[in-house]
Order: structure tokens, then C-alpha cells, then sequence
């Protein structure tokens, strides 16, 4: 969840209240969008967390409807979910690890192997020089000759 300042008109109050309210991935509203997580700051419900949509509070001329108290069960699933998420994460860096691990293993096998083929290549091409200088010296000496 992240956080946002936004500037939320409560319908009890006239004013408006600077306040932070949370973005809910795992509980869109209505209109497919991350609902707001907002804190009752009312008498009958002090503390309660509900959820909204984030246009209605950000955009009053977009009005959805959705709203919904977060219920014990959810803050628990929630935190359930967050740790599992965390321990997925962890499970996924550490796969990522090893991956790297054997990838650059591999690496080092086919670098050694393109080296020794390499090497290969430049004996030979070395020793077709000698060969060429050699024809070549022959070649001028029959031009010589002749």
C-alpha cells in the first residue's frame, strides 16, 4: 500500500481537513481503480477505517459510489497477504540468485571454451602465415631461376 496526502470534505463537516489515506490495490472500487483507505474521525466511529473510491474524493464531479468499512478480517488477511507477498519476494531473489549464479557458471565454461578455440584459430592462421612466406619465397625463387 502507498501512501497520498489528499484533501478529503468530510459531509458532517464544512471545511476541509488535511488527512492521509492509503491506496488499496487488493480492493478496487466499482470504477476498477485502487480505493482510498480513509480513518473515521467521527464520534459513532472513531478510528474505524473505511474504504472509498479515489474519485470521490479527488474528483467531485466523477462521483462513484463505492464505499466500505475495512473490516477486522481484512486488516488481518491483508497483513497475511503482505507477508506472504515478502516471503515470495524473498523466495523470487533468491531463485534470482542462484539463476545469476548459474548463468555466470555457464558463462565462465563457454568464455574458457571460446578462449581455447580462439587460441585454436591463431595457431593455425600463424602457422598458414608460414606457409605463405615460405610459397611465396619459393615462388621468387624460381622467378629467379628462370
Amino acid at each position: 500500500m502507498a501512501s497520498s496526502s489528499s484533501t478529503y470534505t468530510s459531509n458532517t463537516r464544512s471545511k476541509k481537513i488535511k488527512s492521509k489515506s492509503k491506496l488499496d490495490f487488493a480492493n478496487p472500487c466499482d470504477c476498477g481503480y485502487p480505493s482510498r483507505i480513509w480513518t473515521s474521525t467521527t464520534k459513532d466511529n472513531p478510528g474505524k477505517e473505511f474504504r472509498v473510491c479515489p474519485n470521490s474524493t479527488d474528483n467531485p464531479e466523477i462521483k462513484c459510489k463505492f464505499w466500505e468499512w475495512v473490516n477486522e478480517e481484512d486488516t488481518v488477511n491483508k497483513k497475511k497477504r503482505d507477508e506472504v507477498g515478502a516471503q515470495s519476494y524473498e523466495v523470487r531473489a533468491q531463485s534470482c540468485e542462484v539463476r545469476i549464479a548459474i548463468m555466470d557458471h555457464d558463462f565462465n565454461i563457454y568464455k574458457k571454451k571460446t578462449d581455447e578455440e580462439f587460441d585454436k584459430i591463431i595457431r593455425k592462421i600463424s602457422s598458414l602465415k608460414t606457409y605463405v612466406i615460405v610459397l611465396f619465397m619459393l615462388f621468387v625463387v624460381s622467378l629467379l631461376r628462370a
